[in-house]
């Protein structure tokens, strides 16, 4: 069908992203078109045959017939909506209309876009309103939105021609696909669609060193990477990152590191190093490596962590919630950053700065261990390990009776979007809970696979726990206040034991989800001790 035609899109669903979303392996098959839309978390999804990363702010479109399989998504906290709509063609001049085939505008068979902060908390409202019973009020509500999110889709269609810039970017982006090949300037210049003398120059001035400098730079970078996560020799090396000469290779090494690459490892320590994520450096503190600074989102960081990072002048990097300033980074000029899972669109950004290490664990145990071989500090490691395992037979011991009399505990997430439970598979608190102290998860939970798993009122209501935790979700752009609200005055509420023996604990974002590292694993286990067995006389004063 030619694309001149005339075409509507119709408006046929709206769902919650549910836990067939967070679960790996799982595999989604689209009749019709379809807008995702992610409002919290992150997952790695394979979309058609192409591995893809989503994260909060992200919508992605797909075509009909469409299959998605969830690679990863269970530990990252993923939640959003998914819009399902109809094309047709339109034929004014014989009244009639007829399926259209619509395909994303990017050409593929899916496509991605980044949304605002302000552009969300418009969209977020949508499903927060209570609107009009009317089903035909509610039909155009939904029209008007799904013509909106399609709208962001069609942005980039409208935006001016290429300019400059994009083709630099476009010749860096050829250097990180063909490092390992011969590359020189006329061939990037090509690629930038602009002439080797003015290519030189508009790169110079956008990142203060020439094109095959900055090339020299990111390969160097590459050969470090490879020296601490690789056994390979400095020759193989030198090949891989595309020096041909092993001699020249350490000469250039040394002369931008200091020191040979059989010393380099040893030196690592030392480094100027910046941490994705407070997690990482608080791990990297407590084995005795200072990080020179580390990303925070100010509104999630634990006063605790902010404590530790002041007093061993660590540079604070603040930075909004599921967002990344890669030229912050830049600035401080870092000899490694190291971090946990981000987009591979940020990764790459990242590795034009310095050598990296991404896709670290979340969970404190697995990234003491991790970070331990890294930086030759099993033994710090091990001694940690073992205090943070005394701590929870100390605290399994004082739940003994709590624990043989199987009562029930449960997390409850309350969101700007609805409430999700804490499930018992996973990692986290979910571990410490229900792995380690082997607390009871009721038993209409026991199901649920991801991290935080859809939770309605009614299935609160037959959860119907013996002690409840509830989280108020903190986010950046929402607010859980409103559902809170409705949580407390709904008849599923004040139906629990939980509320009726006065067994409800708030407890905070900032401890329980962003600050269980090695000091927030002790304040957690007092937390849940405290809560579990102060006596109600006690709690009621």
């Amino acid at each position: 069908m030619p694309n001149n035609i005339e075409w509507m899109a119709q408006w046929k669903s709206t769902r919650p992203l549910t836990d067939q979303w967070m679960t790996g392996g799982k595999l989604h098959h689209f009749s019709s078109h379809a807008l995702l839309l992610i409002l919290d978390g992150k997952a790695i999804w394979n979309i058609n045959g192409h591995r893809v990363q989503v994260s909060y702010g992200e919508l992605v479109a797909v075509q009909e017939n469409s299959v998605i399989e969830v690679i990863e998504g269970s530990n990252l906290d993923l939640a959003g909506w998914h819009v399902q709509f109809d094309t047709y063609a339109i034929f004014p001049d014989r009244g009639e209309v007829e399926k259209y085939e619509w395909h994303v505008p990017s050409g593929g068979t899916y496509q991605k876009v980044k949304l605002t902060g302000g552009t969300l908390m418009s969209l977020s409202q949508h499903w927060n309103e209570g609107g009009s019973p009317d089903p035909n009020a509610i039909r155009v509500r939904n029209q008007h939105l799904m013509y909106e999110l399609l709208q962001h889709v069609y942005r980039e269609l409208m935006e001016e021609e290429p300019t400059v810039e994009q083709g630099i970017f476009r010749s860096v982006d050829y250097m990180q696909q063909h490092y390992e090949q011969v590359i020189t300037r006329k061939q990037l210049a090509e690629i930038a669609g602009i002439s080797p003398w003015h290519y030189s120059r508009k790169f110079s001035e956008r990142y203060g060193r020439p094109p095959l400098d900055y090339l020299a730079h990111y390969r160097i970078y590459r050969a470090q990477e490879e020296l601490l996560l690789t056994s390979a020799t400095s020759q193989n090396i030198a090949k891989k990152t595309g020096f041909e000469d092993a001699h020249y290779f350490s000469r250039r090494f040394k002369q931008l590191t200091g020191v040979s690459p059989r010393n380099y490892a040893q030196t690592l320590p030392q480094r100027k190093i910046v941490c994705l994520s407070p997690l990482c450096a608080e791990v990297l503190i407590h084995l005795g490596i200072i990080p020179h600074a580390v990303v925070v989102t100010r509104l999630l960081l634990p006063e605790h962590q902010l404590e530790l990072f002041v007093s061993h002048q660590v540079k604070v990097l603040e930075v909004p919630q599921y967002e990344l300033d890669v030229e912050l980074i830049r600035q401080v000029q870092p000899e490694w950053i190291v971090g946990n899972f981000w987009t591979e669109e940020i990764k790459q950004r990242l590795r034009t700065i310095s050598p990296i290490i991404t896709g670290l664990n979340h969970d404190v145990e697995a990234l003491l261990h991790q970070m331990a071989g890294l930086f030759h500090r099993e033994d710090t490691a091990h001694k940690l390990h073992m205090q943070m395992k005394m701590e929870v037979n100390t605290a399994h011991l004082q739940l003994k009776h709590l624990v043989q009399s199987s009562s029930t505990v449960m997390v409850l997430r309350v969101e700007s979007f609805g409430y999700r439970y804490l499930g018992g598979h996973s990692n986290g608190v979910s571990h410490l809970l229900y792995d380690q102290l082997r607390l009871t998860l009721p038993q209409p939970l026991q199901s649920g696979e991801a991290w935080f798993n859809s939770c309605s009122l009614d299935l609160l209501a037959k959860a119907n726990p013996d002690y409840l935790f509830v989280e108020k979700r903190v986010m950046q752009h929402f607010s859980a206040e409103e559902n809170m609200k409705k949580l407390v005055e709904s008849s599923q509420w004040n139906g629990l034991e939980a509320v009726k023996n006065n067994r409800v604990f708030l407890v905070d974002t900032r401890l329980w989800v962003d600050g269980r590292g090695i000091i927030g694993h002790q304040m957690i286990l007092n937390e849940i001790v405290n809560s579990l067995i102060t006596p109600m006389s006690d709690r009621a004063q």
